[in-house]
């Protein structure tokens, strides 16, 4: 049963991060990376320094007026925090 969980968890995942890639904007990546952040699962030094750094790049290209590049450095950071929550969901199972 729990290889199951697992592997619907995951099929779920990969879902989310498509659409994530999907035609999105950056700043309704930016609100997600907001949603992803309050949700309050743990994130390690490492993601959140990864995170931090794609953040930042982004709003830098964004203010440059660089929206594709901002879009991949949100994409980025959306999918670090994505990976967390997986993890996190992936520790609640067992």
């Amino acid at each position: 049963m729990k290889k199951y969980i697992k592997v619907f968890v995951l099929a779920v995942s990969v879902l989310m991060i498509l659409v994530a890639c999907s035609a999105s904007t950056p700043q309704d990546q930016m609100k997600e990376i907001d949603e992803l952040l309050t949700a309050g699962f743990p994130i390690s030094p490492e993601q959140t320094e990864g995170i931090d750094k794609f953040i930042t790049q982004g709003k830098s290209q964004l203010k440059e007026g660089k929206t594709e590049e901002a879009g991949k450095a949100f994409g980025e950071a959306i999918d670090i925090l994505k990976m967390a929550q997986d993890a996190d969901i992936f520790n609640k199972a067992d």
